[in-house]
């Protein structure tokens, strides 16, 4: 696709981790795109690059508006913010001219377009280790199957594609939607490449927002369950549950403590224990203070004034309601991490997971984006075992990230749903509800469900459209998503 050649091409900017050479700035256009490199110096700057795009607005940062808005658990508090368009996702108005739609489906890519430059390099030069070269390449390959799993969770059949594009006939030879079926595949190859890298299990704060293998472990199964619950795959339904519990017990097994109860839930969140926190699997590193490198979560969900998450001012963004937060138990310790907030005469509530009250004005903070924990592990072996139909085993795990919230075992007489309110409770303006949403109903019970909450909500809106500027290119092999087209 076009914007893939230009992505190639294009200058990075910086990226970060918390201490040594991840920390250094760089250029990595001062490699010709293309060529043969000369140095390792050379590989570990495309690498950086590539760490870098998962930083961008919108994969991350922005990522609210495919989630938990369009999961209707938060708010779009400002309905005429930017002509409307932040609005269509909880209003399921959203149009294949969406800009927010066009932005995160080609940062997504731009990650996997790095990715791919990266191993398309790795061997212009020698190794005194080999080790050292499959290690780049492990990460680079956990990049891209990150990628992927958005993308197929988020618009279905995708262009995959595992190499760099470097000429207009590759691009348009890629640029065509593969069955989903291929782009898990594309996910479960590149992650098991991870597993038996040389990678560590787990990373030490030193290295934080480096790639390890207990993350490849759980991505591995959270995409088997995603998989596995999707009715296309019903016939697979069995053998995926397999793969998913066996990948998040492998993951749960290399913890480094004993039970979650040993972890408090504000050392996740705290920027003295973050970065070394042991539930935190995966996260992307930022830097405070520094203009380039620094976070903004700390103020984009903050309350609209200063002093509370963050001396600048705050955006109110991904707030939730009253009735989310009445939903919570008095004695559940998360009920904390919401405050209330007025906005234009409504009250809401934020969140006090981005906090950084040091960074100054400017807002450049040093909140990470937790990308996987092990809350997330436990709580997806609970869906494998209800999904396999174990409601005893289901009921463990459920209850480890219970105990750790305060609250005694679960007693209700619906599992599924006190799974997925469990889920919806400990990771809250995360960014992950979508993707739990579409694990725990069919295509008919979403329908129903959210037709109910908005006439607006039909077929088209359990996936997003293909963006325009993308599917004009290649009509043909991107044909839109069913009901986005007019008739």
């Amino acid at each position: 696709m076009k914007k893939i050649y230009i992505i190639l091409l294009a200058a990075a900017a910086m990226v970060t981790s918390s201490c040594s050479d991840f920390l250094n700035e760089y250029d990595p256009n001062s490699v010709t795109a293309g060529s043969y490199y000369n140095s390792e110096a050379d590989i570990v700057s495309v690498l950086n690059s590539a760490y870098e795009s998962l930083k961008g607005s919108y994969y991350f940062v922005n990522g609210y508006h495919f989630t938990d808005v369009h999961a209707h658990l938060t708010i779009c508090t400002d309905s005429g913010a930017n002509s409307g368009i932040p609005y269509q996702f909880y209003n399921y108005t959203v149009n294949e001219e969406n800009t927010y739609v066009k932005n995160r489906y080609s940062a997504i890519y731009k990650s996997i377009a790095r990715a791919n430059k990266l191993i398309e390099h790795l061997d212009d030069i020698s190794y005194s280790n080999v080790d050292t070269r499959n290690s780049y390449e492990a990460q680079a390959r956990f990049i891209r199957a990150l990628g992927f799993y958005h993308l197929v969770t988020e618009w279905g059949p995708v262009p995959v594609f595992d190499k760099a594009l470097t000429s207009r006939e590759e691009i348009n030879a890629a640029n065509h939607r593969a069955p989903k079926a291929d782009v898990y595949q594309r996910i479960f190859d590149d992650l098991q490449y991870v597993i038996d890298s040389p990678l560590p299990d787990l990373t030490p704060a030193a290295d934080c927002g480096r790639v390890n293998k207990v993350a490849a472990y759980a991505l591995y199964g959270k995409a088997a369950l995603q998989k596995a619950t999707d009715e296309d795959f019903a016939s697979e339904k069995t053998a995926l549950l397999k793969t998913a519990k066996d990948m998040l017990t492998a993951a749960w097994d290399k913890r480094s403590f004993t039970e979650l109860t040993s972890i408090p839930f504000s050392s996740i969140w705290d920027l003295s224990t973050q970065k070394g926190c042991a539930e935190n699997i995966f996260q992307i590193n930022y830097i405070q203070g520094n203009a380039t490198l620094g976070s903004n979560f700390a103020y984009i969900y903050g309350p609209m004034t200063t002093g509370v998450t963050s001396k600048h001012l705050g955006e109110g963004c991904s707030m939730t309601n009253e009735e989310v937060y009445n939903s919570y138990d008095a004695a559940d310790v998360r009920k904390s991490f919401l405050k209330k907030t007025t906005y234009r005469g409504l009250e809401y509530y934020h969140t006090m997971k981005y906090v950084d009250l040091a960074c100054g004005s400017d807002g450049y903070g040093g909140n990470n984006w937790v990308v996987l924990r092990y809350a997330d592990v436990a709580l997806m072996l609970a869906e494998a075992w209800y999904w396999d139909g174990n409601e005893t085993e289901a009921k463990v795990w459920l209850n480890k990230v219970r105990a750790r919230a305060g609250l005694g075992a679960w007693s209700g007489t619906d599992l599924r749903q006190g799974i997925y309110d469990e889920r919806m409770k400990e990771f809250i303006q995360e960014g992950l509800r979508w993707h739990d949403l579409l694990r725990m109903y069919t295509g008919a019970e979403m329908i129903a469900h959210f037709s109910a909450i908005n006439p607006n909500f039909s077929e088209k809106d359990l996936l997003f459209p293909i963006p325009y500027s993308e599917r004009i290119l290649n009509p043909d092999g991107l044909p839109q998503n069913p009901g986005y087209l007019a008739e």
